[in-house]
Formats: structure tokens, sequence, C-alpha cells
């Protein structure tokens, strides 16, 4: 039994947590389903630019990211230092969104300019609030059984919001006929909502771990320097940055060509509602028993026991790529089997707090969140461009109804063989976590330490 002081969360907690990550995780399927989609076919920018524009606004913004978790570690207020960052974050955010799905100016170089500052506006927002959600994990509770639930609250409501965004996009973009109206209309109605929802989340947590729950009164405050010389020395760290960026290049990949895929592979750009629901349903029906089946075995062995499916059902598009139910099942197996990574990751990245306070007495809620956001932004960056890219160098054409059987193939490969890499990268990275059999230890100690 673990030791902890935190009590346990309530219901409400648990679920107004969770409903942060769905609006997360719709702007995230947003940016990273359809967004290519619209400026390739509506927009009809250059794949090589929008490539490039994809991969070095992720990589500078990611920056921003460890900006963002030096400040929440800094911040020292009544509302804790995590949440007044998500909640300000959430009313830029959206206000930056509902002008991401527009075209004002065309194919021009005002409409290249245009992309390229709201694009960065957008993930200038979105990291300030992500980095200061994530951080919430860690500072709601100090039971390692409880992170690992609050992640899959968050990853149940992300994929719910996911889930809808899949369903409803093309349908309502299609009642437009297809033209950068349908686009603005349904991601402008998100926008609005999105502060709303992060609101929901500030109003309903309260942060009580580290002395977040007051104003931090005779907390030591450390320097950044303290900070990343501590995280340094914590091998448990640069593992979980690794997990993030594999894991977040099979997630920019999987969805970023499914879109294409289901419009030139399978014959029908209705279908990325079909295929997106193959990715959110099995993740939405799963995740509730992944719980006992992580404090069970762990989250390095049930993490390593799905990644086995992964390869699986990976490898069986290549049974008839051009067949929906064949793509459909292939999805819902490999979806099942990252089902433990997605519950456990968040959870690890928190204990990994735990352990660095734990061993060098340096307490980085803010910069190891950060830093994981980092790491996923520099992964969404480089999964954004290399589909631009392999468009590209394949000869696909936005204005053609049909694509060459080289750039058809090009699509499946990059959807079959790239997830399977970053499996193998994943299976390592887990191999050297240990730090599962030691957590309970480490927060009985600090425990009777505070």
């Amino acid at each position: 039994m673990t030791s902890s002081k935190s009590p346990r969360l309530t219901f409400l907690t648990r679920f107004a947590f969770g409903m942060g990550d769905f609006w997360t995780s719709i702007g995230n399927i947003a940016m990273s389903t359809y967004l290519t989609m619209f400026y390739t076919d509506v927009v009809r920018l250059d794949p090589s630019m929008i490539a490039m524009m994809l991969l070095v606004v992720r990589l500078a913004v990611a920056f921003w990211d460890l900006s963002v978790g030096i400040l929440v570690d800094q911040t020292k207020s009544r509302w804790g230092k995590a949440r007044p960052w998500m909640l300000f974050g959430g009313l830029a955010y959206g206000a930056a969104f509902l002008f991401l799905f527009a075209d004002p100016f065309g194919n021009s170089l005002a409409g290249i300019v245009y992309a390229w500052a709201v694009y960065t506006l957008v993930n200038v927002a979105y990291s300030t609030v992500n980095v200061a959600y994530a951080s919430l994990t860690s500072l709601l509770t100090d039971d390692t059984n409880e992170k690992t639930t609050l992640n899959i609250f968050r990853m149940t409501t992300a994929n719910v919001g996911a889930m809808l965004v899949y369903v409803l996009a093309m349908p309502v973009i299609g009642m437009f006929g297809g033209s950068s109206l349908g686009w603005s209309v349904f991601f402008g109605v998100i926008a609005v909502l999105i502060p709303f929802g992060y609101w929901f989340t500030f109003a309903n947590t309260r942060e009580v771990v580290g002395g977040s729950s007051a104003s931090g009164d005779g907390i030591a405050r450390r320097s950044v320097a303290e900070h990343f010389r501590a995280l340094a020395r914590n091998r448990y760290w640069w593992l979980t940055l690794g997990l993030n960026f594999a894991l977040w290049v099979y997630n920019g990949i999987a969805n970023g060509m499914a879109a294409y895929i289901a419009k030139y592979v399978l014959g029908n750009a209705n279908l990325t509602a079909v295929i997106g629901l193959a990715t959110v349903i099995p993740m939405v029906v799963v995740l509730p028993f992944a719980s006992p089946l992580v404090a069970r075995f762990g989250k390095r062995n049930s993490s390593l026991a799905g990644l086995v499916l992964v390869v699986a059902g990976s490898l069986l598009v290549f049974v008839d790529p051009a067949n929906l139910w064949v793509f459909f099942v292939s999805i819902i197996v490999r979806m099942i089997g990252i089902v433990p990574m997605n519950a456990a990751l968040n959870a690890m990245s928190a204990d990994v707090v735990d352990y660095g306070e734990w061993a060098t007495g340096v307490r980085s809620d803010g910069i190891v969140f950060s830093s994981s956001s980092f790491s996923m932004k520099v992964a969404m960056g480089v999964s954004a461009a290399a589909i631009a890219w392999v468009l590209g160098a394949s000869g696909y054409d936005g204005a053609a109804a049909v694509q060459s059987a080289g750039t058809i193939a090009a699509m499946v490969n990059t959807f079959v063989w790239v997830p399977v890499a970053m499996v193998v990268v994943m299976a390592v990275l887990l191999w050297f976590y240990d730090l599962d059999g030691r957590i309970d230890g480490i927060v009985s100690d600090l425990a009777s330490r505070r």
C-alpha cells in the first residue's frame, strides 16, 4: 500500500482534471489530422513550405514549453503555481485558435505570412496551457496509483473529444461544400468553447502537493540551474523524454496520415471519421480497465506487452491496404496495444518528479512536464513535417482527385513502418525503466520527510 499524505481525490476532481485534456485533444487532433489537409487542399499552399512551417514553428515553440515549466515552478499564488497559467493560457489558446482554420488571402505571399503567424500564436498558447495542465498531475496528489487514475480520466476524455471531432468534422465541412467557410465555422465553434473548458478544470481542482495549495510561503525557490542540474542526474527523466518523443511521433504519423489514406487510398474523405473512430473507441472502452492492469503488472511491463499488439496491428495493413475493414481491424488492434503506454506515461512523469525530489531534494513539477511537452512538440513537428515531405517527394498533387501509385505506396508505408520503428524505440527505453518497483518506498519516504 502506498503511503501518501494526499487525501483520496473526489470524482469531480478527477473528472474536472480529465476534461482539461478533452480540449487539448480536440486542438491536437485538429492540428495533427486536419490542418495539413486544410493547407494543401483548401488554401493550396505548397507541401514543402507547409513541412518547413510545421517543423520550424514546433521546434521553436518547444523551447517556450521549457520557459513555461520554469515559470510554473517559480510561481507563487493563492491559486497555486500551475492553475493560473492554465486558466489564462486557455483564454489565449481559444482566441488564437479562432483564426487557425481561416483562409483570408489564399495561396499568396500574404496567405503564407498569415499561416506562419497564426500557427505560431496558436502553438505558443497551446504550449502554455498544456504544460501547466500536465503539471497538475503531480500537484493534485502524491499517490502513484491515483496519478494513474488521473491519467486514465485524462486519456478517456481526450479520446471522447477526438471521437467527436472525427465524427463531426468532415460532415459539417461538407455541408459548406468543402469550402474554407465550413472549416472556419466548425473549428471556430471549438475555439469559442476552449476557454470555458479550461475554466471548468481550474475551478474544480486544487493543488495540494509540495506546498502548492497556498501561496507557497516557506517553500524554497530554486534557481533554474539547480533544477536542470538535478534533472540531468535523473536517468528516469531522460527515459520519459525519449518515450514521449517516440509516442508522439507514432501518434503524429498515425493521425496525420489518416485523412490522406481515407481520401486517396480508401477513396472517400468521409472515411476519416471511420478511421478516427477506430482510433479512439478502443481507447475509450479499454482505458477504464488499464488502471488495475497497470497497478498489478507495473507501468513498464504492461506497456511492453501492449507494444507487441501494436506491431501486429500495424503489419496487418499489408493484407490489403485498400480494404476498409482491414484498415479498421488493424487500427483497433494497434490502439488496444498502445492503451497501457498512454495510460502510464503521464503517471511515469509524475513519478519522475517524486524520484527527483527524493534523490536530490529538488522538486521540479513544471520543468519535468514542460520537458515532456518539449519532446512531444518536437515529435509533433517532426511527424507533421515528415508527412508533408513524404507527400511532396512522392509527387502529391492536392488538386488531383486521384494520386499516383507511388504516392499511394508512400502513404501506406509511412503509416505502417514509422509507427513500427517508434515501437522498437519505446520498447528499448521501457526495458531500462525500473522505477515501478521503487516508487512506493520513495513516496513513503518523502511523506515522512515533509
